[in-house]
């Protein structure tokens, strides 16, 4: 159930022309941007996209710009974990990863330690209105969010078209704090 409703996600979210990605991305950025949690971290991580998800490269560049400390993952297939490493731009020490994702050069990137991550802001296929994300199927980020330390924040960011009612899910599905799309903010009813 949970691949064929991945791949119809997929899917959909694949058909969106770019002028849709690239408009709705920099209304999330600016959302982002305004909230507290952002203001207030030190350290954020988060991913560089690909396929079509809400597009990162502009909320980089501003991060950066306001002094942040911006961490990105590397895969590491062999372990299936992500480690997080710094990057200061995105035109030296990036690669193209696992998966065909842009990531940090390992030699290029200082490691960031997981414990002093304030926020992460997560990619997933679909969140439901509870905040709970279906990811890609590879358990990478649920691994990596239950490692942070209980007062790191996370964030998930994507368009209206992926957000249901509910998503399959099981115990180990990440529950994160906010959802933010080009219409709304959504957080968990714990």
């Amino acid at each position: 159930m949970k691949k064929e409703f991945r791949k119809n996600v997929i899917a959909d979210r694949k058909k969106q022309p770019h002028e849709f990605i690239a408009k709705n991305s920099s209304i999330i950025t600016e959302k982002l941007l305004s909230m507290d949690c952002v203001k207030n971290a030190k350290i954020i991580m988060l991913y560089l996209d690909f396929n079509n998800e809400v597009q990162t490269t502009e909320l980089v560049n501003k991060l950066l710009c306001l002094n942040k400390v911006v961490a990105t993952p590397v895969t590491i297939m062999d372990k299936r974990e992500l480690v997080p490493c710094q990057i200061t731009d995105l035109k030296e020490g990036i690669k193209i990863g696992a998966y065909g994702i842009r990531e940090p050069k390992e030699d290029c990137s200082p490691r960031v330690n997981i414990e002093d991550i304030d926020l992460v802001i997560v990619p997933a296929v679909a969140y439901d209105e509870d905040c709970y994300r279906l990811g890609y199927g590879g358990g990478f980020y649920d691994r990596f969010l239950n490692r942070l330390r209980d007062d790191s924040l996370t964030v998930g960011i994507a368009f209206d078209l992926q957000i249901f009612d509910t998503v399959p899910k099981e115990s180990h599905d990440a529950q994160l704090d906010y959802i933010i799309t080009e219409s709304r903010v959504l957080t968990p009813s714990r």
